[in-house]
């Protein structure tokens, strides 16, 4: 709606406070802005009891009973005749905005000693719908009528301030708005009272009488919301600022409005919360905010409450239970984010949540329910339990949900094995996250079984919002995906406390888990015992997983951070990981830890982090000590050490003493090197430290080393063995052949004594198998368009080629695989080797012959894959002197050297040339294709038959004919003739006698 910003409002307001007399108020002059209809402001101008100190000016539009349509204002147009600078800063939502009101006005005020104008604008809106507690979802119908009937919110109002204002500013300018007028009749009553004012004033706490509290801040500069609380004995003002404020602003509070001085007021981004804590009969009123929201420039103000219902043993919270006001048209709508239900008596115990949550993801805004249960009841003298979680949402046309739900029972299966419990879960369009092992306790699927919460839901919206949120992290909505989860709670011995569950992630990431976790206490405390010491605690971690999108197949364990022996200051650590990378960017890779890796190591990122197995224990307050141990084998070395420390400090006198072993070993060829240390220290005050050390270097399988001995400042080292023997000898070919290249194939004809290396496998397309793969040659039918053979080689190659014919080949293209490879434990640099890879296909002509393919009917797709540095590296060598003779060594890997030689030739796709058409149809007009149906009469001509009736008293003749004929000459040709054109072979399966005729009970009767 186009707004005339002529005459300007700051003009006229100047204009009336210039031409007012000192001595009395006045009316005057008539102020009409044009929105689209006229609007009238009356202007009274009200001097200060001494005149010397200002004029306030107050222009008012009251809203008229009999109107039947509210007023409609721009607001960014209006703000501009008062203050251009104030209406740009008006939230997006209220710019361009026609909002209904009832009442507007706008009190300008100037003080002579600064001759500067101060004002407040301030509009009444005219909501739609009166908003009262018996409107509200879910409790409306539950709360009593005497306060149901009251208005939760009686009025509304924007207001705009040029300034921050105190609580007596307020009073002196609330004190400036005219009086109502009241009949002649109603005067003399209304003599002992206070005159009720035209238009609503300020809201501004009871005076106390202190100037410090007159002093507070009543209304920040700028735009904000205020409302008045209606509900009895409960009388507040809500007030929230929208406009951006300034820092020094932002750090002062407002006072408090309302019937007490102070409360409890908490402030959020656009949003402001009082705590009320009042009760009506059942109903409880725990806090009340104001809000104002934003989306797509669309402006609403909610008002929402957190209450509590109780009745007869049932106990109902609500959590952003409340109403939204849109500023389009005023029209409330109500709303509520989470519902907490409980009810409890002797038999039985039930306890929810729901809550309702507006999210948005990848650009599409969705409205998500997720709910907590849980139900305790006893029934034919045992206790049963059952916890669910689940959420449910409408996303981008699909629905998405997910349910996991523990029953809680006791099933003695045998002394030594007891079921307490069992777990089911699915999801649907939803993707299950499973944590690493080290958040396994905290993963929901499992918190769940194990360690369920005692807390009441309608009691803690903080838990409810993080198990929710928690679900939200570990079971995302993706379209397409899903995953069943099953377990098992159980207890072994009475010592043992299990858990199992085994979940399977469906979709493009198929997933397998097998969680696990194991709690043990020796001895293990009495039930309802007070005394839980024992001499040890362990929680065991297990997961096995199996991941097709990563190809990885691993096995986890890991101690929970609560494990001792002994003491509880004993704390215990370890795990162990077993994982096997089949495919993907690993494809080859392999590990196996206990205790993690040797110091050095960088653990590449696809590796599981373990931590060391060892313990920590503070002794007393003087002494501490502690031991780690670890062992890893992985492609290229395996890695063991340990690690034992021991600190003493009493006043100012302190020792350690630590001492530490650390192996890295190589095998083909076999390698070992060893360092051993061993360190003692020792201080007094500012004397020392006093050290002693020894140091052994140990490497083979030749024996030898080094040992170096320090006295604080004095170094020794000692050699011993063969100092030349610390780099292994290169191994030879048949060494090599037997331990890292498949065993050769035994056939018909005997062994081979040459590695069977290469291998040719028919992927795709098979049909049919014709004879068994035990035989020399395997015969398959196949379809040629799915057709797909893989050819593969233990040996990695550099180059590859076609065999064409006996003497002719022709190279393959191998452009991407990588040629910078050798053999490191033969001492092979990648220069000296050369290894190729040749490719032969043939097929057998009519003579029995071999006649080759051409090439060009195939397509050749390379296939590369990663391989073990320590096979097939490039050869670090170094020539020494051992016993005066020259002779070359392979320099040792280093702890972290390339695992891998990424990107090599192993082998190739073969799949048929895909053939381009040798023609195609001309085109043919559609009309020549169209056809129809149309009705042919009189096509059939039927005729009448009699119908046939058997005679039974010619039985034994029948039976005698079918004797004497069924096997004669003349019936048995044309039976042959038949069966035969028909496919079947006469003499297995076809034996038909004479004695057939016996056989019927009834002799068959054809009528001539």
């Amino acid at each position: 709606m186009a707004t005339n910003t002529e005459p300007k409002l700051k003009e006229k307001l100047e204009e009336g406070l210039s031409t007012a007399s000192d001595d009395s108020p006045e009316k005057g002059p008539k102020i009409t802005i044009s929105l689209g209809e006229d609007i009238d402001f009356v202007c009274e101008t009200k001097p200060d009891k001494s005149p010397d100190k200002g004029k306030t000016i107050v222009a008012y539009t009251a809203y008229k009973e009999e109107r039947e349509e509210p007023f409609k204002i721009t607001l960014h147009d209006l703000m501009k005749t008062l203050d251009a600078s104030m209406a740009d800063l008006l939230p997006s939502g209220l710019k361009d905005k026609s909002i209904n009101f009832k009442n507007l006005m706008v009190i300008y005020r100037k003080e002579q000693k600064t001759s500067k104008g101060e004002w407040l604008f301030v509009l009444d809106l005219d909501i739609a719908t009166k908003i009262k507690l018996k409107s509200l979802p879910v409790v409306g119908d539950l709360i009593s009528d005497e306060v149901g009937k009251e208005e939760l919110v009686p009025s509304l109002r924007l207001v705009v301030a040029s300034k921050a204002f105190s609580i007596k500013e307020i009073r002196v300018l609330n004190d400036k708005i005219p009086d109502k007028e009241e009949e002649e009749e109603e005067e003399e009553k209304e003599k002992e009272k206070e005159k009720e004012k035209l238009i609503p004033p300020m809201p501004v706490p009871k005076k106390v009488g202190t100037d410090e509290s007159e002093a507070k801040r009543s209304v920040r500069k700028g735009l904000s919301l205020s409302g008045k609380l209606g509900l009895p004995d409960a009388a507040k003002i809500l007030s929230l600022s929208i406009s951006p404020q300034q820092a020094e602003e932002e750090q002062e509070e407002l006072a408090p409005g309302g019937e007490e001085e102070e409360e409890e007021v908490t402030n959020s981004n656009l949003a402001v919360w009082f705590d009320i804590d009042k009760t009506f009969g059942p109903f409880s009123l725990k806090q009340i905010g104001f809000q104002y929201e934003e989306q797509n420039d669309e402006a609403e103000i909610a008002i929402v409450i957190d209450a509590v219902l109780k009745i007869a043993g049932l106990t109902l919270s609500c959590d952003d239970l409340g109403v939204g006001i849109s500023l389009d048209d005023l029209t409330p709508s109500f709303k509520i984010s989470g519902i907490g239900i409980e009810y409890k008596n002797p038999s039985i115990e039930i306890s929810g949540a729901l809550l309702r949550a507006d999210k948005e993801k990848n650009g599409i805004k969705y409205t998500e329910y997720l709910g907590l249960a849980s139900l305790k009841f006893d029934l034919a003298g045992k206790s049963f339990g059952v916890s669910a979680i689940g959420a449910y949402a409408y996303y981008d046309g699909e629905p998405s949900l997910f349910l996991y739900a523990v029953l809680h029972v006791t099933i003695i299966v045998d002394p030594s094995f007891i079921i307490t419990g069992f777990a089911l879960g699915f999801g649907y369009n939803r993707y299950l996250k499973v944590p690493s092992i080290d958040k396994l306790l905290d993963f929901p699927l499992v918190a769940e079984a194990v360690k369920p919460t005692d807390k009441k839901f309608s009691d803690d919206s903080e838990l409810i919002t993080k198990k929710l949120g928690e679900m939200d992290k570990y079971m995302p909505i993706s379209i397409g995906s899903g995953f069943v989860a099953i377990g098992l709670k159980f207890t072994c011995f009475k010592m043992l406390d299990c858990f199992a569950l085994l979940t399977v992630a469906l979709g493009d990431d198929f997933e397998i888990n097998l969680l696990g976790i194991a709690k043990m206490k020796i001895p293990t405390p009495a039930k309802d015992s007070k005394n839980t010491s024992c001499i040890l605690n362990m929680t065991m971690l297990l997961r096995a997983r199996f991941s097709l999108s990563e190809g990885v197949i691993s096995i986890e364990g890991q101690l929970a951070s609560d494990c001792y022996l002994l003491s509880p200051d004993c704390r215990l650590t370890g795990g162990f990981a077993v994982c096997l990378w089949v495919s993907g960017p690993h494809a080859g890779d392999f590990v196996i830890t206990l205790g993690g890796y040797h110091p050095l190591f960088k653990k590449p990122a696809h590796y599981p982090t373990v931590p060391r197995l060892g313990f920590h224990w503070k002794v007393g307050d003087c002494l501490s000590l502690k031991g780690e141990k670890y062992f890893a084998l992985c492609a290229h070395a395996i890695m063991a050490g340990g690690r034992l420390e021991a600190n003493f400090k009493l006043g100012k006198l302190w020792a350690n003493f630590v001492a530490e072993a650390h192996f890295l070993i190589s095998w083909k060829p076999y390698y070992y090197e060893i360092l051993v240390q061993i360190r003692i220290q020792a201080g007094f005050g500012i004397l020392g430290p006093v050290s002693l050390g020894v140091q052994l270097h140990l490497w083979g399988p030749e024996f030898a080393g080094t040992a170096t001995f320090r006295i604080i400042f004095v170094k020794v080292t000692v050699e011993f063995g063969d100092q030349s023997s610390r780099l292994p000898e290169p191994i030879d070919w048949e060494s090599f052949q037997s331990s890292f290249l498949p065993p050769a194939k035994s056939t018909a004809q005997g062994s081979s004594t040459a590695a069977d290396v290469c291998s040719v496998v028919v992927n795709q397309g098979v049909t049919k198998q014709l004879s068994p793969a035990t035989t020399k040659e395997v015969a398959f039918v196949v379809n040629p368009k799915e057709l797909e053979l893989v050819v593969n080689s233990a040996i990695p190659s550099k180059k590859a080629s076609y065999q064409k014919n006996t003497q002719d080949t022709e190279p393959l293209p191998v452009s991407n695989a990588n040629t910078d490879f050798g053999v490191r434990s033969m001492g092979i640099k990648k220069e000296q080797l050369d290894s190729s890879y040749n490719i032969k296909i043939t097929r057998k002509t009519k003579a029995g012959n071999s006649q080759p393919v051409d090439r060009n009917q195939f397509r050749f797709i390379p296939i590369t894959q990663d391989v073990p540095t320590a096979l097939w590296g490039d050869a670090k060598v170094k020539e020494v002197t051992v016993k005066g003779k020259k002779s070359e060594r392979i320099l040792l890997p280093e702890a972290n050297d390339q695992q891998f030689v990424k990107n090599i030739l192993s082998g190739f796709r073969i799949v048929p040339q895909i053939k381009e058409d040798a023609c195609s149809t001309n085109s043919i007009d559609v009309k020549k294709l169209e056809h129809d149906t149309y009705c042919i009469n009189n096509v059939y001509a039927w005729q009448q038959m009699t119908a046939f009736s058997g005679v039974s008293t010619d039985n034994e003749a029948r039976t005698t004919a079918i004797n004497n004929n069924i096997v004669s000459t003349n019936t048995q040709n044309k039976r042959n003739n038949l069966l035969q054109s028909l496919g079947f072979n006469l003499t297995d399966d076809v034996k038909l006698t004479d004695s057939v005729a016996n056989s019927f009970v009834i002799a068959p009767q054809i009528k001539a």
